[in-house]
């Protein structure tokens, strides 16, 4: 379930960088190095759920994804501005370092709780 919800986070980048974007070849470069930062939250979230913190992965992909379709919504669909395309520049940064970890935290706290409430019943 992780490693399909950063495979959904690198499409949705994929298809920004090869259908959203302007500038064509002059632009190039740029867009290759943008989506490799984009796609960096993903790379982590895929390596925790590939290791032994599969709740981790699995938080921190969906934290990242939920907020890079938000972002995509109101860059592409709901532009509130003409800066609003920097928010792609800067939500990489915010899925690695507030995000994904809260994400990663949430999903294994629920997982802690839901746990004891089993527990308890039976």
């Amino acid at each position: 379930m992780a490693l399909t919800l950063c495979g959904a986070g690198v499409a949705l980048h994929l298809y920004t960088a090869l259908f959203k974007a302007e500038g064509g070849m002059d632009a190039a470069a740029f867009l290759v190095g943008l989506l490799l930062w984009s796609c960096a939250p993903y790379a982590i979230a895929a390596l925790l759920a590939r290791g032994r913190r599969v709740l981790w992965g699995l938080g921190a992909a969906a934290g990242c994804l939920a907020a890079d379709a938000f972002m995509h919504y109101s860059v592409f669909v709901a532009p509130k501005g003409s800066t609003a395309a920097l928010g792609l520049l800067f939500m990489p940064l915010w899925n690695l370092l507030v995000i994904g970890p809260a994400g990663a935290l949430l999903c294994w706290l629920a997982y802690r709780v839901a746990g004891r409430r089993g527990g308890a019943a039976g």
